[in-house]
């Protein structure tokens, strides 16, 4: 498993876990940030778009023509795009080479950046062609979140908020460091990121290649997958997993805490509006997902904090809970 190293500011840990590694990838946003750390990396667009298999023989050629070797490091320093690519790569490049992940995003670093999973989008699937390559060391540094975009960090707490959703105490978390963290005060960042480091790594310790308990770790994907594909990526990430979450709770009203669903709802609006996308076009996403097989979808249900229902719905049941959610959506948002 990887060695974890998680803090307020380890910069100094950062320059020493890149002097072990020949070759770097990074994205435009952080090379501008962070020039003195990734002066000689390979940089790709930011964002989405690059999470491509022609983006990924790009890195894997510049590999090759730096002349890495198999018992060389790579290493990532980025968001979760660069993350997925460069372990991918990873993964790829003469049957596997080590490689370091250093997250820069609050989604990186709570989620995407822990676990191995390594991917690029594929003929319109999010996540379609990948590999499970566990990073040797993981090194989270809070400070990176200093010059992170309101819109990343909006990204960001889609999946905080998830990971928070799976243990009573950090749910209970949540609730007290909720103002602080949307405050961006420094003490309730560090509590919640480093909360969900440890909830990350502990599902991935028993289940690295998401067989049985590691599953829990996609409440709010089913949906937010489907929505970000139909939608062509239009918002971020952690975005749609706000979406998704929102939408499936709704979904599944019938099956959750009549408490916790009122919280939890008025919580998501918080910081996301229901969506807009039709039942049909959703459904049709979903089923393409790897996670669902024939005509019956899963989701992953928080029917209370840290009670995770493996929910299977057929199509016809899955359009029919997702137009009667948008309705009651629709009601929510509008008496606010």
């Amino acid at each position: 498993m990887s060695n974890i190293h998680c803090g307020k500011d380890l910069t100094s840990g950062v320059i020493d876990a890149l002097g072990f590694c020949a070759f770097t990838v990074t994205d435009d946003n952080v090379a501008r940030l962070y020039p003195e750390l990734t002066k000689n990396a390979y940089v790709i667009p930011a964002g989405e778009a690059s999470k491509t298999p022609e983006t990924l023989f790009a890195v894997l050629a510049e590999m090759s023509n730096r002349r890495i070797k198999r018992g060389d490091r790579i290493a990532a320093v980025g968001g979760g795009v660069v993350g997925d690519l460069t372990g991918l790569a990873a993964a790829l490049y003469m049957r596997g080479v080590e490689w370091t992940s250093i997250p820069t995003s609050l989604l990186a670093m709570v989620d995407s950046g822990i676990g191995g999973k390594t991917a690029v989008d594929f003929n319109g699937i999010k996540n379609l062609v990948g590999a499970f390559h566990m990073p040797r060391d993981i090194v989270i540094s809070c400070e990176f979140l200093k010059t992170l975009p309101e819109r990343e960090w909006l990204c960001g707490t889609g999946e905080l908020i998830k990971t928070c959703l799976l243990s009573k105490d950090a749910y209970a978390l949540l609730t007290d460091k909720l103002d602080g963290f949307i405050a961006r005060d420094d003490d309730s960042v560090f509590a919640l990121v480093d909360e969900c480091v440890k909830i990350k790594n502990a599902v991935v310790e028993s289940d690295p290649e998401e067989k049985n308990l590691r599953k829990i770790l996609n409440v709010g994907h089913t949906v937010g997958h489907a929505l970000e594909s139909a939608d062509r990526y239009k918002l971020s990430h952690g975005e749609y997993v706000l979406k998704g979450m929102l939408t499936e709770l709704a979904m599944c009203r019938d099956l959750t805490d009549e408490a916790f669903y009122d919280e939890i709802t008025r919580l998501l609006v918080g910081f996301t509006a229901p969506p807009r996308t039709t039942g049909k076009s959703v459904c049709e996403k979903a089923l393409s997902d790897k996670k669902n097989t024939g005509d019956t979808i899963t989701i992953m249900l928080p029917r209370a904090a840290g009670d995770i229902l493996d929910v299977k719905i057929e199509r016809a049941d899955f359009m029919r809970r997702y137009d009667d959610a948008l309705k009651e959506l629709k009601r929510v948002w509008t008496s606010l």
